[in-house]
């Protein structure tokens, strides 16, 4: 197919309407050249050396995006459906890809928690109608333009630069994936960013807007720095009783005590639940019989294969290891590839069916003959082999059991939910209910809005939500109830307010003596720097006065605002760009103080490259912002709906 296109030529416009004047398979080029130069072009193709799933990319239900009809959608976009079954695919194909960045396995989960599902579900609908969006506007990609793309990848590139197609196979096949899906995918990607280039080829930095920022990060200043450090605590000693007293009176207000709330809580979980819920034998092996296929382990093997470009190669590699090579010296030695190893993989995962079945019908150390297929010649070798078996009832009949149970238990809940409302409706305690229904009641001794306890314990079930809920409820005894995502609820009920108050002085003496302390250590630095500044106004060196005074001298380099590299706060270096040329300055620290003398100013170099790379960086910015806006618009003329109920149930979202 490659081939094919790179032979062919394509005389019809890039996109009809949208850049008439481009025909021509050099004109295609040419256009993939130098959008290949913009940020867009250079993040696509990086994305696909990478892990070649474009921004846009992926396999939705078979390669190419959503369906039309069939089984019931949880996303819809316009007239494009996604069912459960599809936005799981595609999960896991982020979850595995961010597995490998990570170098850590992910579980479903905790994915799902850290965003992962809804970031998915943003790109598959952004995408979806950036395609939708550029089919309407009449974009097209001829197929030379994908051949072009996909040849000049580094990942299918050998030593000399060229495109190698034994690496283009290698990766099929690992990715499980044809030519034409291939292909077809990098099409609608390329189709897409025409789309979208149309769009950011609107956006331009104005020139006054960059020169302003350049010359504000690229001016660079040089000073004379003193740091004055804090002395431990125990050279300030521990206040008097009247210093005391005056400190605690004049910051009364910070030792103020929150407003904490009494609660009783009970709660019940579908796990809870589950473990008493009985689910008879008979159900089990019903259970086990109606989903036997799922017990069967196929046969598995691991399996290496080489790809080559000939059957004359696959043979020249045959005789090398009849002559004494390894396996995976002579594949390399001929095809330039090490040979790809499939680790214990069944007959029908292998994505080559002339493959798989020459493989799954070798015995053990076994190299087979010459194998033909689409994507070339192939050898195999089997290094393992892990028969296939039946489970037995008995090995599954726990994880049946808790399945049954939990499934039972997420219906059951609603019922107990219903209970519990009904009885407090009618007058029943909080208590009662909780024993009658079999909650587990506890009870929170004090919490704060923030969430802190009020003996600063910890305690997982306070939740963010409970605390939200519990400050809305206005007095004492109502209760509220909260269904949790996992299926489960908690019931709360206010008992107490505690106002908040300021402790007196007795009970919070140590927290004042530590605080006075921590004051005094700092007016004692504030001070020094003061005298430090002070004389050096009056024209003494800073050096001079640093050692005299036991503290820290520096002559920084130049530096910008950004100050790289520099261990100096964010406070002074803004405090010296805030200065004049020969100004002294005194700046608080968090550790200490700084005097600082301004000796140098170097303006920015516009014709420093530094400023195109500003322009572009904001020409991005307003290029992404535009982007954001049309797919806001083209959410709302589109349309886009997600069953979020369906997804949570489906994905069992805790």
């Amino acid at each position: 197919m490659l081939e094919a296109a790179h032979r062919d030529h394509y005389h019809a416009p890039l996109a009809a309407g949208l850049r008439p004047n481009l025909t021509g398979d050099q004109k295609m080029l040419d256009a993939l050249r130098r959008s290949s130069k913009s940020w867009v072009m250079k993040v696509i193709l990086g994305a696909l050396a990478l892990t070649f799933v474009v921004f846009f990319g992926g396999d939705i239900g078979g390669r190419g995006g959503g369906s039309h009809s069939g089984a019931a959608s949880v996303v819809e976009v316009g007239d494009t459906n996604f069912t459960v079954h599809q936005i799981g695919r595609e999960l896991n194909d982020q979850i595995q890809r961010a597995s490998r960045f990570t170098g850590r396995q992910l579980d479903t989960q905790s994915a799902i928690q850290a965003g992962l599902l809804d970031q998915t579900i943003s790109q598959l609908i952004s995408r979806t109608l950036f395609d939708q969006a550029a089919q309407q506007f009449g974009v097209t990609t001829p197929l030379e333009a994908a051949s072009a793309a996909i040849r000049a990848l580094p990942q299918f590139q050998g030593p000399s630069g060229r495109f190698e197609r034994g690496q283009f196979e290698s990766f099929l096949l690992h990715n499980n994936q044809t030519e034409a899906e291939f292909v077809n995918q990098v099409r609608l990607d390329l189709m897409r960013t025409q789309y979208l280039d149309t769009i950011r080829a609107a956006a331009a930095a104005p020139a006054p807007l960059t020169d302003t920022i350049f010359k504000r990060r690229g001016e660079r200043r040089t000073a004379e720095i003193v740091i004055v450090a804090t002395l431990p605590d125990a050279r300030v000693g521990e206040p008097d009783a009247v210093e005391l007293g005056n400190f605690y009176n004049a910051n009364r207000t910070a030792f103020e005590t929150p407003e904490f709330r009494v609660a009783t809580v009970a709660r019940l979980d579908v796990e809870t639940l589950a473990h008493e819920m009985v689910i008879p034998e008979e159900d089990l092996r019903e259970e086990y019989e109606l989903r036997g296929n799922e017990f069967v382990q196929p046969e598995t093997r691991e399996i290496s294969q080489a790809t080559f470009l000939s059957r004359n190669d696959a043979l020249r590699a045959l005789a090398l290891i009849e002559a004494g090579k390894t396996f995976d010296k002579a594949a390399e030695e001929v095809s330039g590839l090490p040979p790809v190893v499939l680790v214990r993989i069944s007959r029908n995962d292998v994505p080559v069916a002339e493959l798989a079945n020459a493989a799954f019908a070798l015995d053990l150390d076994v190299i087979s003959e010459p194998v033909k297929s689409d994507l070339g010649w192939h050898l195999a070798e089997v290094s393992e082999i892990v028969p296939g078996r039946t489970i037995p009832f008995n090995e599954v009949r726990d994880t049946l059991r808790n399945e049954l149970a939990t499934e039972e238990a997420r219906d059951a809940i609603f019922e107990v939910l219903n209970d519990v409302e009904d009885g407090l409706a009618g007058g029943a305690s909080l208590g009662e209910v909780a024993r009658d229904s079999n909650l587990t009641i506890g009870r929170i001794e004090g919490v704060a809005r923030t969430g802190q306890l009020r003996d600063d314990s910890t305690d997982a079930a306070v939740t963010p939500e409970l605390v939200k809920r519990l400050f809305s409820i206005e007095q004492p005894g109502i209760t509220e109830t909260i269904e949790s995502r996992g299926g489960g609820f908690s019931v709360i009920r206010l008992d107490e307010i505690i106002a908040p108050r300021i402790p007196s002085l007795n009970e919070v003496r140590e927290q004042v003596i530590t605080a006075w302390q921590a004051e005094r250590v700092a007016a004692q630095a504030e001070e020094t720097a003061q005298k430090i500044a002070d004389r050096a106004r009056g024209g003494e060196p800073l050096e001079s006065l640093a050692g005299e005074f036991g503290a820290t001298f520096e002559k920084t380099p130049a530096f910008d605002r950004s100050a790289d590299g520099s261990t100096f706060s964010t406070e002074l270096i803004t405090a010296v760009f805030e200065a004049n040329l020969g100004e002294v300055i005194q700046q608080s620290l968090t550790d200490g103080a700084a005097v600082a003398k301004l000796i140098d100013i170097e303006p920015a170099d516009m014709l420093d490259p530094a400023r195109e790379e500003i322009s572009a960086a904001l020409t991005g910015q307003i290029a992404n912002d535009l982007v954001t806006q049309l797919a806001e618009a083209l959410r709302n003329d589109i349309g886009v709906d997600v069953d979020r109920n369906a997804l949570e149930d489906a994905f069992q979202i805790q």
